[in-house]
């Protein structure tokens, strides 16, 4: 039965995985609704509810814990046993800016941050046995800080993009988040990650965050070394650190916080 004076009907048990490059998840069950997330290949999902009409379900994507609704048509279902196979095994995440893997008779191209669920011990060639071209890392393994910064680099010039996960479209917190995430770190919406340390103990790799609080707006940086930040204007750029902090502070009320975290171990 749907919820009371709701035309949504709750599912339980009912499971996930991207199947295509880009997978768009809505705010609101119609296309006409801000973008809240996107999802990219291999990244797994629960199904909460369906529409009365069966043509959109609202979906959790426990790894950023965020939520939204996508298109009936994109519903690729697993298993709950394939589900939590996936969330908890390693698997290998996709590093190059454009990778393709021969999906349904036909190369589908990948982007960085979508996922092929294969380890590094597997017994066979995966990389020959699905034909794919492009880098890849193990999720398990932990990149230091100089991988970490050329992960980070490939999104340069990326443009802004609400709700955007991609190299075609960034969201500033959603775009950070996937950059530490191909690194093998993980980062929720609701939670920074890392530890706080002192602003002039950062090293390369590490996250700045300037905190509007005020309008509770975070604006963040990734320190590359010598003085330079990696951020998010209306695209992703590389400047002076005191460029960052001069233009937030030029745009942003005066009741701010800068903070630095370290989150590579």
């Amino acid at each position: 039965m749907p919820k009371e004076n709701s035309s949504e009907w709750p599912l339980n048990e009912i499971f996930g995985i991207c199947r295509q490059t880009i997978l768009p998840v809505y705010r609101k069950p119609t296309v006409d609704s801000a973008l809240q997330t996107q999802l990219l290949f291999g990244e797994c999902y629960q199904v909460l509810a369906v529409n009365s009409g069966r043509t959109w379900y609202r979906i959790f994507h426990e790894d950023s814990q965020m939520g939204g609704w996508i298109s009936a048509k994109s519903l690729k279902e697993i298993s709950g046993g394939d589900y939590q196979n996936f969330l908890n095994q390693d698997y290998q995440i996709v590093t190059s800016p454009i990778a393709a893997i021969e999906y349904l008779g036909t190369n589908l191209y990948l982007l960085p941050g979508s996922r092929l669920h294969f380890s590094d011990l597997e017994l066979f060639n995966w990389q020959d046995h699905i034909g794919f071209t492009g880098t890849t890392r193990s999720h398990a393994l932990k990149a230091d800080r100089e991988q970490l910064i050329d992960i980070a680099l490939k999104y340069v010039n990326a443009p802004w993009q609400a709700g955007g996960r991609s190299i075609f479209g960034l969201d500033e917190m959603l775009g950070f988040a996937l950059i530490y995430t191909i690194g093998g770190y993980n980062w929720y919406s609701d939670q920074l990650p890392g530890r706080i340390i002192p602003f002039n103990h950062a090293m390369p790799g590490d996250l700045f965050i300037f905190h509007d609080e005020k309008t509770a707006k975070d604006s963040f940086a990734i320190y590359l070394g010598m003085e330079e930040v990696l951020w998010m204007d209306n695209r992703i750029k590389v400047s002076d650190l005191d460029e960052w902090q001069a233009f937030l502070k030029n745009n942003q009320s005066h009741q701010v916080v800068l903070e630095a975290r370290t989150v590579v171990v």
